[in-house]
């Protein structure tokens, strides 16, 4: 285990048959926030801005998902999808007795995102309102259009990365030995590349290692076109929960907003000047900022129904 956020709990449960990883902090009667790390992370990535929220009276879960960090990195894609993730996550919260029945805060980061959506839409009287960081909307209309073959939408080869993992044997081969090169490649437009301390890099590159490390990692890759098929029916029944859709203006920007506008009845969408795609480890003041405002405008003490 990390040495992270050392005020945080660190432990594992065991749900349905995977150890899931997990820091846990602040009161226990806090009202309760998942923070949800993305691709090539962990919980680690929150460690400049869970313990603030900690501070200021939430409870704050933080898992690593299936696939990263301390957590078990099953192989295949069985598991991966979004569903599949946001179940799993849901189980552990029940499991360690998380949120004592109240709506819960969700922020997700990246890929994180995913299942953090269709939780939303799944069990909307669970979730109190949704933060989506620099993570991007599973619709099959903009990913085609992501990797259209012309120079516009190649520049800097596209998301090349969505592609590696479905060619058999290639990640393995390709980053395997590789991994801080391929793990530093997206750190390049970063607006503060200072914010990922070479601690925080290391810690990511503890358990991002080695065949079972790469693969895991992938998983969220090689399960996409379920996740899509999980996400394409929200254009026609929109979730109603409430959402913040932030992005750095060096990452995604304003088309985190854009794209949550088409499956999300409640959007307010917040562009982030001085940021590039990490969001929480380049801007943590303003991410905890957007966040307990957020809390405060949708969150009660009610039990839920």
């Amino acid at each position: 285990m990390s040495a992270d956020m050392p005020q945080f709990l660190q432990a594992n449960e065991t749900v349905n048959g995977v150890s899931l990883h997990y820091r846990l902090g602040g009161p226990e009667g806090g009202r309760p926030v998942i923070l949800w790390h993305g691709f090539l992370s962990t919980g680690n990535v929150w460690r400049k801005v869970a313990p603030d929220l900690a501070r200021a009276g939430y409870r704050v879960l933080i898992p690593d998902m299936r696939g990263y960090g301390d957590s078990d990195k099953p192989e295949g894609t069985a598991g991966y999808d979004a569903r599949s993730l946001m179940e799993e996550t849901r189980a552990l919260t029940a499991a360690i007795g998380f949120g004592r029945n109240l709506p819960l805060l969700l922020a997700a980061h990246d890929m994180g995102g995913l299942p953090a959506l269709i939780w939303a839409a799944d069990h909307a009287n669970e979730i109190a309102a949704l933060a989506y960081i620099e993570a991007p909307v599973m619709l099959a209309a903009a990913l085609k259009a992501a990797f259209t073959f012309d120079r516009a939408h190649m520049a800097e080869g596209s998301m090349w990365w969505w592609l590696l993992p479905l060619a058999p044997d290639v990640p393995e081969r390709l980053i395997v030995g590789n991994e801080r090169a391929f793990l530093t490649w997206f750190h390049r437009h970063m607006a503060h590349p200072e914010a990922i301390e070479p601690a925080a890099l290391n810690e990511v590159l503890r358990t991002f290692h080695g065949t079972e490390g790469v693969l895991g990692a992938m998983g969220l890759y090689r399960a996409a076109f379920d996740s899509i098929d999980q996400t394409e029916p929200l254009i026609a029944n929109k979730i109603t929960t409430p959402v913040l859709a932030i992005g750095g203006r060096k990452g995604l920007g304003d088309k985190v907003g854009q794209m949550m506008a088409q499956v999300a009845t409640i959007v307010t969408a917040v562009t982030l000047e001085d940021s590039g795609h990490f969001v929480p480890e380049e801007q943590p003041a303003e991410t905890v900022r957007h966040l307990m405002a957020l809390a405060d405008r949708t969150m009660n003490e009610g039990v839920q129904t």
